[in-house]
Order: structure tokens, then sequence, then C-alpha cells
């Protein structure tokens, strides 16, 4: 089985002279992993990466680990019939002796969703017995995979390292690099150009993470070079604005084929970055304005860099997203009418999400916004 999903083949940024680079996008995904705390351990010592020295986590959390993993979604069509069906578990009674979640079945594209119980999974600490029972029949779902699965995993995060834990190794080192992170949601980190030598380190680690995870999900890993030109009087300004024209060339460099056109916009006519912002534009991460300019040389906005951003990450959710009530919400941004509304939202809430066929997202949940500030010097 490969667990190491590359981009190499599809996004790549141009060679360039040391003096251009400004350092390096880095990507990671760890999906769903679980790695053994003692290789773990090694392959951090190995790789000169420290080690957290993660503990074995109580029975209680690894009842509630292994049963929140249990996740699927089903769609069932049948002639005149199409139902969709979320399979999870949620708390149920317990004590303290005993902990206990239900396995649920949840109707989805209902007017008011519908819930059934399949099964009773839980563990009793008084003979260390995991169980399940009061096991439902279901035409389309089987309970009994689901809560051997509950089991397998509750075995497994009493020997293993989990993805919060493992993150937490990846955030120390990255600590480390200077890294500055680009995207609220996701792993997308800028390190620069002193640190540049270490991302190779970085992305081996991932590799090796990937060969040891006890879970068949695949892991991403790549970097790109960040190159910037200075300007012709032999200055770089780094604490100028930064505009458009500059932003769209930065993007620009992720896709390394040639534009195969240039963007009609009026006012691009011998600018320096034409054939970048043709490339943005082509690739759909930037657009114009309604008077037909591209306005270059203008300063860009935080509402148009993070647009830019999420397009280039393919994060986009269509015009008509219905979002989650318990989602971050801004006094500057409640207007559901601007047209960056649905990016802000998107960028600056952690949430879990489905792609339809035309790769545009659609929230299932919300996910606890990590502690950004724990990660600052």
């Amino acid at each position: 089985m490969t667990n190491i999903t590359s981009f190499q083949d599809i996004i790549g940024a141009p060679n360039g002279d040391k003096a251009s680079v400004l350092g390096k996008f880095l990507y990671f995904s760890l999906a769903n992993i679980l790695v053994e705390k003692e290789a773990l351990a090694q392959l951090c010592s190995d790789l000169s990466i420290p080690y957290s020295g993660s503990k074995r986590i109580s029975v209680s959390d690894a009842f509630r680990s292994a049963t929140g993993d249990i996740k699927d979604r089903i769609t069932v069509k049948n002639p005149g019939e199409h139902h969709i069906y979320a399979v999870y578990c949620r708390d149920n009674a317990h004590t303290e002796d005993v902990y206990s979640r239900e396995l649920v079945k949840e109707t989805l594209n209902q007017r008011t969703n519908q819930y059934e119980k399949l099964a009773n999974i839980f563990y009793d600490r008084r003979d260390n017995q995991f169980g399940y029972d009061n096991i439902g029949f279901d035409a389309d779902i089987d309970p009994i995979s689901y809560c051997r699965r509950a089991e397998e995993l509750f075995e497994l995060y009493q020997v293993c390292a989990n993805r919060r834990q493992i993150e937490t190794i990846c955030l120390g080192y990255l600590r480390m690099l200077e890294a500055t992170k680009v995207s609220s949601t996701g792993h997308l980190y800028f390190i620069p150009r002193q640190h540049m030598d270490k991302v190779d380190t970085f992305e081996t680690f991932i590799e090796q993470l990937s060969a040891m995870n006890q879970n068949d999900n695949a892991l991403s890993v790549n970097s790109f070079y960040i190159i910037l030109d200075g300007y012709s009087d032999g200055t770089f300004r780094p604490n100028e604005p930064i505009t458009r024209a500059e932003f769209a060339a930065i993007a620009a460099r992720f896709d390394e084929n040639a534009a195969s056109g240039s963007a009609s916009f009026s006012d691009l006519s011998g600018h320096w970055a034409a054939g970048e912002i043709s490339k943005a534009y082509q690739n759909g991460w930037v657009t114009g304005y309604s008077d037909g300019t591209f306005r270059p040389d203008q300063s860009i906005t935080r509402a148009e860099a993070v647009t830019l951003i999420n397009r280039v990450l393919e994060r986009e959710l269509p015009e008509d997203a219905e979002l989650l009530d318990e989602m971050n919400v801004w006094s500057d941004n409640r207007d559901t009418g601007k047209w960056y509304y649905l990016d802000i939202q998107e960028a600056t809430n952690s949430h879990a999400y489905t792609r339809d066929k035309k790769g545009k997202e659609s929230w299932v949940k919300m996910r606890t916004d990590p502690d950004w500030t724990s990660y600052e010097d």
C-alpha cells in the first residue's frame, strides 16, 4: 500500500538564483494517523526532530478517540429513492465504571434529519472489557463491522500516537524553522530562506510516518520554492505593501506550465507581470474589476489575498453554501452579499468537509480552532 500522495508532477516552481528565493511553501496533511510510539520516538531520534515524549493515553481517552473515529457517509439509491446516511458514534448514558457511546445512523437528505440507534458500544473498567450490545438490524448498514473497527482502534490508541500528538511534534519542529502559518485551515507554512535546507528533513519525516501509519489513509507532503525578484534599483523593499501583481506572480509560480494566452484586462499591456497575471487568471485564481481592469499596481487587500490563497489550495464553497451555526463570525464580515464573505469564513474556520463532483466544499462539522498563540515566540 502506498501511503504518500506526491504533487511534484502537478505543481512546481521554476528554479531561480539564491538571491531571488524568499523561502519555501510547505504543505502537509496527517489525515487519520496512528503510529506506534516506540517507532515514532526512534524516527524522531534518527532525524534529530525533538520528540515530545507523548505518554500512554488514558483508557477513557482511547475509548473516546476510537469511537470518535467511526465516521462514514453512505449513499443508497433504489428505484424512486435516494438516501444519504451518516454513521457515527455519539454520547450515551454512562457511569463512573462504564464508558458508553451509541452507534447511530442519521438520514441527511430529509427536511428534518432522523436518527436511528444501531448499537451500544461500551468499555467496562471493572473487568477491562470492551464490548457492544443492543445490535439493531439495518438493511443498508452492518453495525457489527463498525463496532469491530471501534474495538480495533481502541487497542491501537493505547499503544500508538494519534494525529494530535504527532501534530504537536510537527509544529514544534516548524517553530525551530521560524515557520509562518499561511492558512488558518490545513497545514500550509512559509519557511524562510535560512531554514530551507531543513525542509527536506521534515518531508522525510512525513514520508516515514506514512509507512508506519496503522490507518489506511494517504498522507501528503510537498514544498515549493517561493521566488520573488527585487526591484530594478537592486532593492527588495521588504516593508512595502505587496501589490496585486506581485501576489499574483507568487501564485503563478505554483504552476510550471506556460500561460496559454493573455488575460484581457485593459491595463496589463507592457506590465512586467502580465504573463504571471494571465497564468493566475487562467487557473481561476484571480479576477479583475467590473470596468475590465486588473489594477496590478494597487495594493492587495486582506480579502483579495485570502481569496487567492483559497483558490490555489482549491478550497472553495458554492454560492449557496450552508455554513454551520457554530462557526467563527467576524463583526466586519456579516454581510453575506459581499463578494469576499464566503472566502473569509472558509479561511478562518477549522472544519471537516466533503467535496462535490465540481470540487466545491460542503461543511460537515466544525473542528476546534487550534490555539495559534501557543506557537508564537
